[in-house]
């Protein structure tokens, strides 16, 4: 009998939180300008030597390969939005000048742009390329200087990932250990966006308690700081996230002719901070404004 894990929905926000934002946030500019002073990515170092039993660490699960997509997937409902409202979300560069999101966070806007000091947007022209059967959606904009993530492998059971944006009032980053593949059943998610990854919550960094409401569309990074995931659903109660799968976003990519270089290396030689993703601009706040 499949495990019942009923998520809530990430990044976009409620009437409330919807309304002030739009009262606070500024438009102007035409682009999104380089990230100021941006610093040289941190040099690469040799990995450390692997613990003598590699695939048993201290105070972890077990690592062992993801099985295939079979019963014992963990099952998730997410119910579907009535209305559509603004909100914030969470963006990434993958590609100079293309950032990956969550489908959820820029459907239905009628203007996206990236907050800058909490205040001030800077609007971004074209509208989001949004993928059919799951919840990522493919945003074009200037990246100026900001490097960009390097994709990563399907990750195994027990590995550690680490999810960046910005949920509520807080930004920072999640620490969490993968427990295995889930299948989200939704009325507006089909087909190959159903599988996704299901990770334990383990620590916060710079996150307060509660929901993680506006980290959707946030990378989830692994231990040598490449991409394994897309944030797009949690479960507070259970600390949970879930996370658009690799293969996922290699679609994605793909579907919207995006060059990357999948050979590449990862720029950093562990998972970065989130004050080093923010301070690059390799990550930043999506706002989502919706007309009434």
């Amino acid at each position: 009998m499949k495990r019942s894990l009923p998520p809530e929905k990430l990044g976009i926000l409620g009437a409330v939180a919807a309304f002030i934002l739009a009262a606070l946030f500024e438009w102007g500019g035409d682009q999104l300008q380089p990230a100021p002073d941006a610093p040289p990515v941190r040099p690469r170092h040799e990995a450390a030597p692997a613990a003598p039993d590699a695939g048993q660490v201290p105070g972890r699960t077990l690592r062992r390969p993801l099985p295939p997509p079979g019963p014992g997937d963990l099952r998730l409902q997410v119910e579907a939005r009535h209305k559509i409202q603004s909100g914030v979300g969470t963006a990434f560069v993958i590609s100079p000048g293309y950032w990956l999101t969550a489908r959820h966070v820029v459907e239905g806007c009628d203007r996206l742009g990236f907050v800058v000091d909490r205040r001030h947007v800077v609007p971004i022209r074209d509208s989001a390329l949004q993928h059919p059967d799951a919840d990522i959606a493919l945003v074009q904009a200037d990246a100026g200087r900001s490097p960009a993530l390097s994709l990563g492998p399907l990750p195994e059971i027990g590995d550690v990932g680490y999810h960046y944006g910005f949920p509520g009032a807080g930004k920072g980053r999640v620490t969490s250990t993968l427990l295995g593949r889930g299948d989200l059943r939704s009325t507006a998610l089909r087909g190959l966006g159903r599988l996704v990854l299901v990770w334990a919550e383990t620590g916060r960094e710079g996150v307060a308690p509660g929901s993680l409401g506006g980290i959707s569309g946030g990378p989830t990074l692994d231990e040598a700081g490449r991409l394994v995931g897309v944030a797009i659903t949690s479960n507070t109660r259970r600390g949970r996230v879930s996370t658009v799968a690799p293969r996922t976003i290699r679609h994605m990519l793909t579907s919207g002719k995006v060059p990357v270089d999948g050979a590449a290396p990862s720029a950093w030689a562990a998972a970065p901070s989130f004050a080093e993703l923010e301070r690059i601009g390799t990550v930043r706040q999506l706002y989502c404004k919706v007309n009434s």
